[in-house]
């Protein structure tokens, strides 16, 4: 070759040909190595990724869990299965003659196979029923589709379509054939082109934006058909978008206390949305719906939308908070994220850790402390070694003494109240806490608030209460904390246009429009298996650059682009669409971004304009369609409502804190035991425990199963469970059983009317009584209970039966003598090993009734078996 890598003129033509040949092989076995490389790093993923889904299985069966995803899963498995779904269908024929399908965009293969299944036959015989007919009723809108990321594609909603239109035709000629007074029918399309909700004036602008874009660029294969919106004043407006100049960071020269990952621009543009909320509401904003006469917008009808769950929403809240503009928090938010959540576990953590330094620092800097920074680092700083406690409990400064005088007095609580009374106290006692964090944080914190004790009453009623053990349980998890925002409630609500979904408000504001798709990290790349005519199974790839991707998947990871970019739009038309007569539209450029990139909602939407901007005191210019109603004058409160005179006394005083409850008696826990069984060495009593754990559980799930099937059901989940097990100890507990379910004096109360583990609460003279009852029979007349025992060595007759274990049932009848008033109460003890039922009569109940109140116990069930 020469130098620019071309084959010269004078060249062979044979060898020119060869050369290309080589050229392309060379390129091929390049092609299959890079194949062979991601093959060699997917192979070990998938390997990983299929054992912790068959652990995880495995482990949700041991549990008993079953999820939502589960549940569609095993229905469209069931009904694939041919053995089992023609018998399923054939039980609910003529059970139904109507299906509905609602938001059919968003529904994913596995439930659209539920649904081809149900329907499989449901035409089948038409006109055998006289003039009655079958439905299929799908409501769907293709443009909404903005759920892939959850796995489901709007490709089902097509697919679906071809399948049922060619389904009810065939059915429907079919039908005619057989009976001539029928018309056949087909599937209808019907669009529903009239809005009652939105303006007309902004509905012509989503359709004109619908037009700009292009019907390809969403997805569709057709141009869809514009809608009519309701006759009322209506505007849409484009504001300047915001950027910083050099060194500006929007505080005006002061300092401020904004997160620094948030760029200048961002946090202009969330003061910009405050002053411009705030504005509305003291200006006036007319509002002009058809239903009652005109009216000016409060904080409940402004709803701002961001396209993703990132710090500029939680800015915005605050900038709205502190512009005095009642606002709900973002939508949606991990629980453990909230200052409020953050504060009350740093309270917590110092209760459970005095030496931790960050913990009792934070908690000083907070509401609850009231310190300022300064006064912690005047304070706070001391030699080298000597803990941020112990340096303050040494100072005689007059505002750290008063500060660790509280902060003794909680940790003088911490060393016998459980989590949720702590919380309780620092709320609403002396601390005042839920009145300081309000203060400064606004009414949004009071729902992290409320969510951090519910919990704490969570870890209580499954754990042993214990501070530490609720802070490791509360580090672990990742619980969320999401508000419904279906109801205002007189606040501005800030939220993600996938959360909007189903919402809507007379002003919507898009905050972030200007953001550039293309930046936009790539998402999972999957491969799909190829089937005719519907959606294949799924095959998780790794991510990796595109570049590194072999060329099959390069093409698959540009399909991939390509379907993001469609839902890019498709979020778009939701989130315009949500607007019921103002539409607002900014964004804050990037650091280094000049103007809005190409991809980016607002640079598609500000060529709908034809005008030139008008000046706008916030955003310096703005792009308007439509226009604003006639003005409303503003009424101040006592225009519109009597006054109310002055406050009682109470309102103005805080509430004390709630008196506590007494602590719940559990009956199984009433005495100590003194069972029939001697004392056993500690690895024997560990298996006696484990038995009886696994006898109960028995007893639990074979009633539900059919006697032909219950033994080796049975034997099967006892090696699934207690595999470690002698073998020849599986059986006795198998047999054991079997005895009893067999037994025929025992056939009611393991009938289909029987429950088993039956959680019960009840107030007995004062005392909370709570636990769980192992059998129980409720009539009209009479309730049965029956409580397991799996002593080895059972009592003969009911003057053997230990005392303890009568205390305990007197407190269960009693208990269920307060729940079914005027039914008889029978309560009856089933020793599994003989097996034998001992009825204890009434009057050796009511004559264990008194002691109830005589013991505090713990939250926990102490069963002794």
């Amino acid at each position: 070759k020469n130098g620019n890598g071309k084959l010269p003129k004078t060249c062979d033509p044979a060898f020119a040909e060869a050369s290309e040949r080589v050229k392309n092989s060379l390129v091929r076995v390049m092609g299959l190595q890079m194949t062979l490389d991601f093959a060699a790093r997917l192979a070990p993923a998938l390997a990983l990724g299929r054992r912790f889904a068959l652990e995880w299985d495995d482990a949700k069966k041991r549990e008993g869990f079953i999820d939502f995803n589960d549940q569609i899963r095993e229905a469209a498995k069931l009904l694939s299965d041919q053995s089992v779904s023609a018998w399923i269908r054939y039980k609910l024929d003529r059970q139904f003659d109507h299906v509905l399908v609602d938001e059919a965009q968003d529904t994913n293969a596995d439930q659209w196979s539920i649904i081809k299944a149900l329907t499989d036959d449901y035409w089948d015989g038409e006109g055998q029923h006289g003039e009655k007919l079958r439905t299929l009723f799908v409501v769907g809108d293709y443009k909404q589709a903005i759920f892939g990321f959850q796995g489901t594609s709007p490709e089902n909603f097509r697919l679906a379509r071809e399948f049922f239109a060619a389904k009810i035709k065939a059915a429907a000629e079919n039908a005619a054939r057989l009976r001539s007074n029928l018309v056949p029918r087909e599937l209808q399309e019907l669009d529903l082109g009239q809005s009652y909700r939105t303006a007309q004036v902004v509905l012509e602008f989503v359709n004109r934006a619908l037009a700009a874009i292009g019907h390809a660029a969403i997805g569709l294969d057709r141009a869809p058909a514009d809608h009519a919106g309701d006759k009322r004043p209506g505007l849409v407006t484009l504001w300047q978008p915001v950027k910083a100049g050099v060194g500006d960071d929007g505080s005006d020269g002061e300092e401020v206390d904004t997160p620094k990952w948030l760029s200048p621009p961002e946090r202009l543009m969330a003061d910009k949305i405050a002053m411009q909320v705030r504005s509305w509401l003291d200006k006036g904003f007319p509002l002009h719906k058809k239903k009652g006469a005109p009216r000016n917008a409060g904080p409940g009808d402004i709803m701002v939308l961001v396209r993703s769950r990132k710090e500029l929403a939680g800015l915005i809240v605050a900038r709205l908070h502190a512009a005095g503009v009642p606002v709900a928090g973002v939508d949606r938010l991990r629980l453990g994220a909230p200052l409020a959540v953050k504060d009350l576990m740093a309270a917590l953590r110092f209760a459970a850790q005095p030496l931790d330094d960050l913990s009792l620092a934070s908690l000083l800097v907070s509401p609850l402390g009231g310190w300022s920074q300064d006064a912690l680092l005047e304070h706070g700083y001391r030699e080298k070694g000597v803990s941020l406690w112990r340096h303050l409990r040494d100072s005689r400064e007059p505002m750290v003494v008063e500060t660790v005088a509280r902060l003794r007095d909680l940790l003088n609580l911490a060393d016998f109240e459980t989590p949720q009374a702590l919380l309780h106290w620092i709320l609403v006692g002396p601390w005042r806490g839920r009145q300081k964090l309000v203060a400064r944080l606004g009414s949004e914190a009071n729902d992290p608030i409320d969510e951090l004790l519910n919990a704490a009453h969570a870890y209580a009623s499954a754990h042993t209460a214990s501070l530490q053990g609720f802070i490791r349980w509360f580090d672990a998890g990742d619980g969320e904390l999401k508000r419904e925002n279906d109801g205002a409630g007189g606040l501005v609500r800030v939220m993600t246009v996938h959360g909007s979904k189903g919402l809507q408000a007379p002003i919507v504001i898009l905050a972030d429009a200007v953001a550039n798709p293309d930046n936009k990290q790539a998402g999972s790349l999957d491969l799909v298996e190829e089937v005719a005519g519907e959606m294949g199974r799924k095959v998780p790839m790794l991510p990796e650059r595109k570049d590194d991707l072999p060329a099959p998947l390069q093409s698959v990871a540009e399909a991939n682009k390509a379907a993001e970019m469609q839902e890019h739009w498709r979020l778009l038309y939701v989130a315009m669409t949500r607007a019921e007569e103002a539409l607002y539209v900014g964004g804050a450029l990037g650091s280094r971004e000049e103007e809005p990139a190409a991809n980016s909602w607002f640079a598609r939407l500000v060529q709908l304009f034809d005008g030139e901007p008008v000046q706008d005191p916030i955003w310096e210019t703005a792009h308007e369609w439509g226009g604003l109603g006639e003005r409303v004058p503003l009424t101040t409160a006592s225009a519109v409502a009597d006054p109310l005179g002055p406050l009682p006394d109470w309102a103005a005083n805080p509430v004390g804190p709630e008196p506590k409850p007494p602590r719940p008696l559990a009956p199984s826990s009433v005495g100590e035991e003194q069972g029939a069984d001697p004392p056993l060495p500690p690895d024997v009593a560990r298996e006696a425990a484990r038995r009886g754990v696994l006898l109960h559980r028995l007893l639990e799930r074979l009633p539900v199963i059919a006697p032909d099937d219950r033994e080796e059901q049975a034997r099967n989940w006892l090696t699934r469970q207690a595999g470690e097990l002698d073998e020849t100890l599986r059986e006795d507990m198998l047999r054991s059983a079997l005895a009893v379910l067999d037994e025929p004096g025992f056939a009611e109360i393991f009938g289909p009317d029987g429950l088993a583990e039956v959680p019960l609460a009840a107030v007995v003279e004062g005392q909370v009584v709570a636990g769980r009852v192992d059998r129980l029979l409720v009539t009209d007349s009479e309730v049965t209970l029956v409580d397991f025992k799996t002593s080895r060595r059972p009592p003969a007759a009911l003057k053997q039966v230990p005392e303890a274990t009568l205390r305990q049932m007197g407190a269960y009848a009693a208990a269920l003598a307060q729940i079914y008033p005027g039914r008889v109460i029978r309560a009856a003890l089933l020793y599994t090993q003989a097996p034998r039922l001992i009825e204890l009569p009434a009057e050796v109940l009511a004559q264990r009734k008194p002691g109830l109140s005589t013991r505090q116990e713990s939250f926990a069930e102490l069963r002794l078996v």
